[in-house]
């Protein structure tokens, strides 16, 4: 869903203009490169998500050059409709990357809305901002970002601009309460840890990626081009896979995660050694990182949450 930090980046600033745009109150996020978290306040969010996602598929189909769906059908949404229940939601969305090991603190994951809290407790670049001024639009859209946002070195929309401050810091208190608890994982999740732990036989501490999934997904872009991933074949998308376990400190969980197909099919065909029958079989198509191939159909989507909820306030 996400292939590079620009795409990131790019759906950051679409959450903050149409927000604005749709009346929702946006409380945190966290964005992974398959799948996406969100904390919002309002009515009924199924407008503001119809907005979000066919405007970032326009975005995404002309930038990476594809034609096709961007992610899939669907997401599912909850009411948060007590105290106890705000709070392990929001944790729940803050600790993502944690728990799916891309990264070993909210604080450090660039993709998060963890760091926008509570900043007289730490540092912040505010030197770097300027403010967005009259007229100017958001790029790859016609929707003008409001004047009152403001803009990082790079022309992103600083994400303060949008964010729901003091509903989350009101939450939970004082920094040291909301550290604490981002920081450690709840009773549920330490649970659901230490059951996969049993299943797997493993007492390791948890291995947190030396290559992030989006680091991943730059490097294979970089030497597929000019083809994308939406036109790589399967037989491709193994060889490459293979090779990329090779090279880099990297995960078939990760690389599946990346191409979009299920661990376990991956891990299938990747023990199967699907690159030395391609080379056998298509007379080198195998070979994409140096020669290129043929367009596959493998389309590469995102992760599918559920089907849309009707919540009356928050949802995530």
């Amino acid at each position: 869903m996400f292939l590079d930090k620009s795409d990131v980046l790019h759906f950051i600033d679409l959450l903050g203009v149409y927000s604005f745009y749709y009346g929702v109150k946006i409380w945190a996020y966290d964005i992974l490169s398959n799948h996406f978290h969100l904390i919002l306040e309002c009515e009924n969010p199924q407008r503001f998500i119809h907005a979000l996602r066919i405007s970032y598929s326009r975005y995404y189909l002309t930038v990476h050059n594809t034609i096709g769906s961007v992610g899939r059908n669907g997401y599912s949404a909850g009411l948060l409709n007590s105290k106890e229940k705000t709070i392990e939601k929001i944790i729940y969305v803050l600790r993502n990357s944690v728990k799916h090991q891309v990264y070993p603190h909210s604080f450090v994951d660039p993709y998060n809305s963890a760091k926008y809290y509570f900043l007289t407790n730490h540092e912040d670049s505010m030197m770097t901002l300027k403010p967005v001024g009259p007229k100017c639009k958001l790029s790859h859209s016609e929707k003008i970002i409001p004047e009152h946002y403001l803009l990082d070195a790079h022309g992103n929309i600083y994400p303060r601009s949008f964010l729901k401050i003091s509903s989350i810091e009101n939450v939970f208190g004082t920094y040291d309460n909301f550290m604490r608890l981002i920081t450690y994982p709840l009773q549920k999740e330490s649970d659901k840890q230490q059951k996969n732990k049993d299943i797997l036989n493993n007492g390791d501490e948890p291995n947190f990626a030396k290559v992030t999934d989006l680091q991943l997904s730059e490097l294979i872009l970089k030497q597929i081009r000019p083809k994308q991933f939406s036109s790589l074949s399967d037989i491709e998308i193994v060889s490459i896979a293979i090779l990329c376990k090779k090279k880099y400190p990297v995960s078939v969980r990760q690389l599946s995660r990346v191409f979009g197909i299920p661990e376990s099919t991956l891990r299938l065909r990747m023990q199967q050694g699907w690159q030395t029958r391609s080379a056998t079989q298509r007379g080198g198509e195998s070979e994409v990182l140096r020669k290129g191939g043929k367009p596959g159909v493998l389309q590469r989507e995102g992760k599918r949450a559920g089907k849309p909820g009707l919540p009356r306030k928050k949802i995530y």
